[in-house]
């Protein structure tokens, strides 16, 4: 017999928020894992995860996050988030790993361990990669990171006292001119190919197909053209502070404004709004494009369930791996006096675990609601989730 949930729990909560337009609804939030068997059905799993409350950063990596909050209580898009590694089993040097989630596509160049060099003529060169075991699905191993040779060489300019007043309580070192700001934790930032920052240069496994690291594509020349550069490739959360989610907050790294629009808005990943890199321009739809933290190209239009999820190159055992989004559940809010609201329920969040054989999915339903209310209040409010399964 199906389950029902008919009041908070530590995967099912009420919250209040606003619709865009600021009108006030409740929303209810209902997380749940399955496990995904040899035909791509989903089976509720028997271990539960909660519903993650504050973000979670990773141990090594203050920047990276590991997962970010569930308790948002209007997304415009779902999250796909896989993790996991690419794997080649020692049999290619070079892959390509693809995420189809509902007729959407994502594809990300993996490629083996490989090294650059200065020739004769001071040119980059790359090695041909070696074999690919398997490659963990990080920003870490994305395009990215810091230019060490070029801060060596000149100094993070931040921290000359001149330029650091009224700056007490930031971070200097996280924000030099010589980190990338789309991807601070990742590899082959280069600003300048002198041979210090060469020697240091380590290069991405996951790279953009249709915009690869060459000899003449790695060197960035100046810190303020970092918007030029190769989009980072990965598969996870996109970090608050990252470049373009920070953006959406107002917030635009190191160039006063940009000469040209960025790839984001090129490729139609990020609103035009974003283009000119001023940071001035917020909308009221800029708080909820903030909320949406899946790696670009895999923010999708609203999942609701039975969509088909392909993925090549992702799972131990597999070379392709599909599976079904399980059917969306019925999610009720508190209409007040004794009536519940039906809402409509879509995908917040997908989470996509090839190694586990193991989907979560955040589902929301939502409605318009009288007022907003208190934590206190929504303790006690009823709601009802009636699972498909």
């Amino acid at each position: 017999m199906p389950a029902i949930d008919t009041s908070p729990s530590p995967t099912v909560l009420q919250v209040s928020g606003q619709l865009p337009g600021g009108a006030p609804m409740l929303a209810v939030l209902a997380r749940r894992a399955y496990t995904v068997d040899a035909r791509g059905v989903c089976h509720r799993a028997d271990e539960q995860s909660p519903i993650v409350v504050e973000p979670k950063m990773h141990p090594e990596h203050p920047v990276l996050l590991q997962a970010d909050t569930d308790i948002t209580p209007y997304k415009l898009r779902t999250d796909v988030v896989v993790h996991g590694h690419a794997y080649g089993h020692g049999r290619a040097r070079r892959l390509e790993a693809v995420i189809r989630v509902g007729g959407r596509e994502k594809r990300i160049a993996v490629f083996g361990a490989r090294t650059c060099a200065l020739d004769r003529r001071g040119g980059v060169t790359i090695s041909e990669p070696a074999a690919i075991d398997r490659v963990e699905l990080s920003y870490v191993n994305a395009y990215g990171g810091r230019d060490h040779g070029a801060e060596a060489l000149y100094g993070n300019p931040l921290k000359d006292p001149a330029l650091a007043r009224g700056m007490e309580g930031v971070d200097l070192d996280a924000a030099s001119p010589y980190l990338y700001p789309r991807n601070p934790v990742g590899r082959g930032y280069l600003i300048e190919a002198t041979r210090d920052a060469v020697e240091r240069l380590a290069l991405p496994a996951l790279e953009d197909p249709d915009d690869l690291l060459t000899p003449a594509r790695i060197v960035a020349e100046d810190p303020l053209l970092w918007h030029r550069m190769p989009l980072p490739q990965s598969t996870g959360w996109v970090d608050y502070s990252w470049y373009p989610r920070v953006a959406f907050l107002g917030v635009v790294p190191i160039v006063d404004c940009f000469d040209e629009p960025p790839l984001e808005v090129e490729r139609g990943l990020i609103p035009e709004y974003l283009a000119d890199g001023t940071g001035k321009v917020i909308l009221e739809e800029s708080g909820f494009d903030a909320a949406s933290g899946a790696s670009l190209g895999l923010q999708l239009p609203l999942l609701r369930g039975g969509e088909v999820v392909e993925l090549h190159h992702l799972h131990p055992a597999r070379t392709q791996w599909r599976f079904t989004v399980p059917a969306a559940p019925r999610l009720l809010t508190d209409g007040r006096k004794g009536a519940m609201n039906p809402t409509e329920p879509v995908v917040h969040t997908l989470i996509v675990e090839p190694d586990a054989d193991r989907v979560t999915v955040l589902w929301r339903g939502c409605a318009a609601a009288l007022r907003r209310y208190a934590p206190q209040e929504l303790a006690t409010m009823p709601l009802r989730v009636e699972w498909a399964d």
